[in-house]
């Protein structure tokens, strides 16, 4: 672990900027650059953990996102600081927690638009671009990215309206399908062959289209009969143990409009899901050929991990923010040169893509990123100081959460409710034992048996709390997104 405080560190540390920018002008590093690895991140949409064929936890289909993790490492235990769309990726790009870099709801604009992945590849001679779902306030331009194909936010999943480059066009097709010629267009015609080039690729599937749908390809819902569809075991379980809030709010009443108190309006629904999960995974094997015609696939790094997870009527929620594992726990697999075929069972957290990808690029490691670098897990290497817990940060109310904060060990999790967004008063606790219920039913704060091990876990979140979280970046002051950025 890291031994400083996220407090203490400057946005953007000048020294390495000025670093790079001389480094650029170098003669041996722009040869450099050209012998760099090329880097794709393929970023998917409400993906939770569980929906890879690779977790064998359950009967989703994904045979090219199986391929992935069978050529390359797969990370079982990964997680994403805040799980919503705009936050996730905002904490992706800039390897900071939401209140560092300022986005901690769906409405927040980036504070640290000159310090981003896109921004430092760039710097080193990577030709960077952006294809598919956009969901931050700050255009891709602003963020490093020197060509961008996107939409913004919730599309139909069928013939969606993309921006190229400034101009607006209708690609037809599947929405990821869409993304994914899009991506190699850039990559057989755009783009400048005597860079590498690092590709963010962002999935719309499996999140629900704009009508709150999931319409799947037919012979992609054929594959999952509903007959064949286990119910979640917690759906009709109640939410015994939970802040007793979330029964009167969005992550409930949202999940009863939908019909969740029939087990048909669930089935459903998990179908739509699995056979869209589907769907996405046959456009990122498409992606996967593209590199392979072109002769680029041995020579580049591909990422796949979800933005968040999703609750498919477990503990009869829908949606995703709230910290129980369906929503912040997301399928992590890297493919690429010298990556040692494997499971890595240590904790992996989003933030960790920016140092990891800066130390596999030949850049700099920057000490004053939170996440650590896969890259010695990615060969195979044991590291006897990887982190013991992983922290979630979700201190803004949205769709219907109240502030909260959580640590997540191997064996244990608890988490904080919060009256107020700075987290001064804490109203509700919840501690579960994941080696034993790994379903999270049962709330162990009152046993008395568990007193010391809450008091443990009490004690490593105040801990997680001090060094990971600018608590000045707490409040809701930041600007409202207006579209100016775009």
């Amino acid at each position: 672990m890291l031994d400083m405080k996220i407090n203490d560190r400057p946005r953007f540390p000048l020294t390495f900027k000025i670093l790079l920018a001389l480094l650029a002008f170098y003669p041996a590093t722009r040869v450099l650059a050209e012998n760099r690895p090329n880097i794709v991140i393929v970023y998917t949409d409400d993906h939770r953990w569980d929906a890879v064929g690779a977790s064998r936890a359950s009967s989703i289909q994904t045979p090219n996102i199986d391929r992935l993790a069978e050529r390359g490492r797969y990370f079982p235990n990964s997680f994403v600081t805040l799980s919503i769309c705009a936050p996730s990726r905002a904490a992706l790009l800039t390897g900071h927690y939401g209140s560092a870099n300022g986005v901690m709801d769906m409405e927040s604009d980036l504070q640290m638009e000159d310090d981003t992945l896109g921004e430092r590849l760039k710097e080193a001679g990577y030709e960077t671009s952006v294809f598919g779902k956009w969901h931050l306030s700050s255009s891709p331009e602003r963020l490093g990215f020197s060509y961008a194909s996107y939409f913004y936010g919730l599309v139909p999943y069928w013939d969606v309206e993309f921006n190229r480059q400034g101009q607006t066009l209708t690609v037809p097709g599947f929405v990821d399908d869409a993304t994914t010629r899009e991506t190699a267009l850039y990559l057989e015609k755009e783009r400048n062959k005597e860079k590498p080039f690092f590709v963010f690729y962002n999935s719309f599937a499996p999140h629900m289209d704009n009508s709150f749908a999931w319409p799947a390809r037919p012979e992609s819902i054929a594959l999952y009969p509903k007959s064949n569809l286990p119910l979640p075991r917690t759906w009709k379980t109640g939410l015994n143990g939970k802040p007793p809030y979330i029964r009167q709010n969005r992550p409930h009443q949202r999940a009863l409009e939908y019909g969740y108190a029939e087990q048909e309006a669930v089935l459903d629904h998990i179908q739509g899901y699995y056979a869209s999960v589907t769907d996405m995974d046959r456009a990122v094997g498409e992606l996967v050929e593209v590199l392979e015609r072109q002769g680029l696939l041995e020579e580049t790094y591909i990422l796949l991990m979800g933005d968040n997870g999703w609750f498919n009527a477990e503990h009869g929620l829908t949606s995703k923010v709230l910290a129980y594992e369906e929503s912040i726990r997301v399928p992590l697999i890297v493919s690429g040169p010298g990556v040692k075929q494997g499971v890595s069972e240590e904790l992996a957290l989003n933030i960790d893509l920016m140092p990891t990808l800066l130390e596999l690029a030949g850049l700099p490691q920057d000490p004053e990123l939170p996440g650590r670098s896969l890259a010695p897990l990615l060969k195979g290497e044991s590291v006897a100081d990887w982190r013991e817990y992983i922290y979630y940060e979700a201190p803004h109310e949205q769709h219907g959460t109240q502030p909260l904060v959580a640590v997540r060990t191997a064996d244990w999790k608890y988490i904080g409710t919060y009256a107020e967004e700075t987290l001064d008063t804490l109203v509700f606790e919840e501690l579960y034992h994941l080696a034993s219920d790994r379903e999270e039913q049962r709330n162990l704060v009152g046993d008395p048996a568990w007193g010391e091990q809450l008091e443990e876990m009490r004690k490593l979140l105040q801990e997680a709390r001090e060094r990971y979280t600018k608590e000045s970046g707490l409040p809701y002051s930041a600007r409202k997104w207006s579209g100016k950025n775009l």
